[in-house]
């Protein structure tokens, strides 16, 4: 995408995250119908090539929604708002945290006294109690 079409608000940049997974959508189902090595017939990138540039958009839009959202983002509990931060584990890393050797599968997030340690995929978020130091 040209950089000087990029959006500039939130709304935008959201609408955009939501076009650039659609076009990555699009060229997994031309790589998965024609062949990741296949390319038009008047030419030009071949389909893998093609996904790897959707996939580069897509990381970008991701980025600026990222960048966009992390002050909004908070965990309301008993009236208080648990604030985002940036700092963020493994799994293997909040299992020893706690002390399990289990399964985690069943587990969204773990209270603290700082915060709360909320799952992010395979990685475990802290939201910061602002009232505790």
């Amino acid at each position: 995408m040209n950089p000087r079409y990029l959006p500039t608000t939130r709304e935008g940049k959201i609408d955009r995250l939501v076009e650039e997974s659609g076009e990555v959508l699009l060229a997994i189902g031309k790589a998965a119908r024609f062949g990741l090595e296949s390319t038009h017939p008047d030419g030009g990138p071949n389909n893998a090539a093609r996904l790897l540039s959707e996939l580069a958009d897509l990381r970008h839009a991701i980025s600026e929604v990222e960048n966009e959202i992390t002050d909004a983002a908070k965990v309301r509990r008993t009236g208080q708002d648990l604030v985002w931060t940036n700092e963020l584990i493994p799994t293997d890393e909040m299992r020893e945290l706690i002390g399990w050797d289990g399964p985690m599968d069943d587990f969204l997030f773990f209270q603290v006294c700082a915060g709360e340690w909320h799952r992010e995929g395979a990685e475990w978020r802290f939201y910061k109690d602002p009232e505790w130091d």
